[in-house]
């Protein structure tokens, strides 16, 4: 057999080759095809369509030894031979049962893409061999659900687990990341039917492996992967951004203040939600009440963002106000109006979110389009989603009874009637527009012959439903929070976290062996204010606030006592025991600020002088380097920005105190879930020890200059002490700080 002319193609730069290798007198195989580029060089066996790629940046090959199969379908099993037209950076390889795979070198010779031209549309499984790592390898495997998950080779949990595209916990980005050998590589998707699956066995033994296989359904056709070189997760991000920029994901929120400049007062705003001004219960059936109660009127709700206002300070909020409905909080959707007269109807709601908005903060009510009950004036079955049989497909059992799935079509139907948000904005005026659960449920499907969708189309009619509620208010967010939705809407509720855990199932890392790791920040971080979702104790919730500070997001309120709740003082929290962790050190106030406050304010208030801050100087920046500063990997730094606008944040989440070296305040003692901010106009740190103080327990300060210059250089500089002992040494002065002090370094 002779060999065929070698094909050269550029592009972008990159040299593009396709050569076949006559191998078969050698050893009795077909030919190897090979595609070639600067950057890489893929070899697929001709006549089994078996391939690897090579990294030429870092010398990895995918997979490690051997070949891949195509896949583990009937159809790739058999022969195969180059069939169709062929450009110097493809191949396609046609197989003798049908279908055909189509190898494409992408991306100016950066990927390859994997296309499977599949006979039907049904379920495939590939990659779980090419992407497959071993414990010798040190790999690891990045899963963006919520922030983000590192998933390593090592760890004694064998597990199989889906990550399915857009599902709740699933994949909330269409990637994935691998790193093997310090070489990483990045698989990207488009098709919501694509079902990333990871599974690492352990055997006593054997070394560990960990396999990344793609579960291709129905129309899922195409797979990327993306070859780095050298790198590690910052490597992994930055690739993304640069993809998902081209992909016109990464819309700033410099580019959402120009569209609308309400967005730029949530930068550095807290989520205050009040969730459910009236809790109405109805029976399954949606037919009697089993009770009612009102926890804030419209007056009270309004009456709190005044509170945390004048009272508390707090000049920046994105303050939510849910229940306002006719039925209540999740009572009686879509039919919203008239706004429940229990706590004060039409004229009182509008006269709070006018209050609410005087105050500087942005005005949201909170709605659900997705849900429907069948005491709702509108009810009727030709809105709900069908099952394959016509029956209609039930959703949860939530306070108004049984709820019933909406189609994603008719939900935008539902919302652009006259008395849904046209009318809602009318009477009330919000700033911002909150729909439940449209970007938290995954991709759906209906069966109704008069509105038939598949997962793609959910998506893309939720895609409408965004673009249309954002333009009726301006400003437009949904729960949890999806990649697709972040040039279609302005903030997610429920991305950094749940109930003060990382994820609705709490325990979701440690059954996977895994490790919580801000990349949803190291991607996104300038794109979209996003916070957490659900209620949480104040008293538990010391780790959930070091992981904000980590991720430099303003924190989430949403377990406000009822009514006009300050004007009750339960008793506060002093210190913690020394030497032990304390998960409630962020609800004391011993010498500081909030001392004698309600402990709810105590806790909104030490929180927020911290995350606010923080987020107001990282906002227009992405995390750009995050690091593990110790081999337990419970010490952690990221930082934010560059040059001037750097901002370092190390923190501990460990058991134990650790010690860290700083800029401002030289060795440091972090207690457990203790930290340390550092930048040019912002210092804050909880910790045992700083700049030569021992501070026992832990003392909370934060220094800001309040004359527009670096705190090296200021004049003027407001500290915040929340708790602890009140001294506090800055620039080779010491202060006593018992609660706020404007600081005059340089003058005597």
């Amino acid at each position: 057999m002779t060999s065929r002319n070698r094909i050269s193609l550029i592009q972008g730069g990159v040299l593009l080759l396709s050569i076949v290798v006559p191998l078969t007198a050698v050893t009795g195989r077909a030919d190897i095809v090979r595609l070639q580029s600067d950057l890489l060089t893929l070899e697929v066996d001709e006549g089994t369509a078996a391939w690897k790629l090579l990294d030429k940046q870092s010398g990895a090959l995918w997979p490690s030894e051997g070949m891949a199969r195509p896949g583990n379908v009937p159809w790739l099993q058999g022969h195969f031979s180059r069939a169709g037209n062929e450009r110097g950076d493809s191949v396609r390889l046609a197989g003798e049962k049908g279908g055909a795979v189509v190898f494409t070198l992408i991306e100016a010779g950066r990927a390859l893409e994997l296309r499977y031209e599949k006979p039907s549309d049904g379920t495939m499984r590939v990659l779980g061999d090419a992407l497959s790592v071993g414990d010798a390898e040190g790999g690891y495997v990045i899963v963006p659900s919520r922030e983000g998950l590192l998933v390593p080779v090592q760890g004694d949990k064998a597990f199989k687990r889906t990550f399915g595209t857009s599902e709740y916990e699933g994949c909330h980005m269409n990637m994935l990341g691998l790193v093997k050998k310090d070489s990483a590589l990045i698989v990207t998707w488009d098709d919501a039917y694509v079902f990333p699956e990871l599974e690492r066995t352990v055997s006593a033994g054997s070394p560990n492996r960990l396999a990344t296989t793609f579960e291709l359904r129905g129309s899922a056709k195409f797979l990327r992967l993306m070859p780095l070189g050298k790198g590690d997760w910052n490597g992994i991000a930055r690739a993304y951004r640069q993809y998902a920029a081209k992909r016109g994901y990464a819309v700033t929120l410099r580019e959402k203040i120009r569209r609308d400049p309400h967005v730029e007062l949530m930068v550095g705003a807290p989520d205050a939600k009040l969730w459910s001004c009236l809790t109405r219960r109805m029976n399954e059936e949606s037919t009697a009440e089993e009770s009612a109660r009102v926890h804030w009127t419209f007056d009270e709700a309004a009456r709190v963002a005044e509170h945390l206002r004048n009272d508390l300070q707090i000049e920046r909020c994105f303050f939510m106000v849910g229940g306002w409905t006719e039925g209540g909080y999740d009572v009686r959707h879509p039919d919203n109006l008239p706004a429940n007269p229990e706590c004060g109807g039409n004229a009182a709601l509008a006269d709070a979110v006018k209050r609410i908005q005087k105050l500087g903060y942005v005005g949201c009510l909170h709605d659900n389009v997705q849900d429907m009950y069948r005491d709702a004036k509108s009810w009727s079955p030709s809105f709900i989603e069908k099952n394959r049989d016509g029956s209609l497909i039930k959703g949860g059992r939530w306070n108004g009874g049984r709820a019933y799935m909406v189609c994603a079509s008719k939900q935008l139907e539902l919302a652009q009637r006259p008395q849904n948000l046209g009318a809602i904005r009318d009477l009330f005026g919000p700033w911002s527009y909150f729909i439940d659960t449209t970007y938290a449920v995954g991709p759906r499907e209906c069966f109704d012959p008069n509105h038939p969708i598949g997962r793609n189309e959910d998506i893309a009619w939720k895609i409408r439903l965004s673009d249309y509620a954002r333009n009726v208010f301006g400003i437009f967010g949904s729960e949890c929070g999806r990649e697709w939705a972040l040039p279609h809407s302005d903030f997610f509720e429920g991305l950094v976290g749940v109930s003060g855990h990382y994820y609705a199932n709490a325990k979701l890392q440690e059954e996977v062996g895994a490790q919580v790791i801000p990349f949803f920040e190291m991607v996104y971080h300038d794109c979209q204010i996003c916070y957490g979702k659900y209620g949480y104790r104040a008293e538990d919730a010391a780790e959930n606030v070091a992981h904000h500070v980590l991720c430099a997001r303003p924190l989430y309120y949403h377990s406000f006592p009822d009514h006009l709740y300050w004007q009750n003082k339960p008793s506060e929290r002093r210190g913690g025991t020394p030497g032990t962790s304390d998960r409630s050190s962020y609800t004391r106030s011993d010498n500081g600020w909030a001392q004698g406050m309600h402990p709810v304010d105590v806790f909104v208030k030490n929180t927020h002088e911290i995350l606010g801050p923080l987020h107001e100087l990282t906002a227009y920046n992405r995390l750009i380097a995050f690091e593990y500063l110790t081999d337990d990997r419970n010490v952690r730094r990221a930082t934010y920005g560059e040059g001037s606008q750097v901002v370092k944040v190390t923190v501990n989440f460990g058991q134990t105190p650790a010690e860290v070296k700083t800029e401002t305040g030289g060795r440091a003692v972090l207690p457990p879930w203790g930290f340390i901010v550092e930048a040019p106009r912002f210092v804050a740190f909880h910790a045992r020890s700083w700049n030569g103080h021992d501070y026992g327990n832990g003392a909370l300060f934060t220094l800001r200059p309040t004359d527009n210059k670096d705190l090296k250089d200021s004049a003027s500089v407001r500290v915040f002490h929340g708790f602890g002992p009140t001294t506090l040494s800055w620039q080779g002065r010491t202060y006593e700080v018992k609660r706020e002090e404007v600081i005059k370094p340089g003058i005597s």
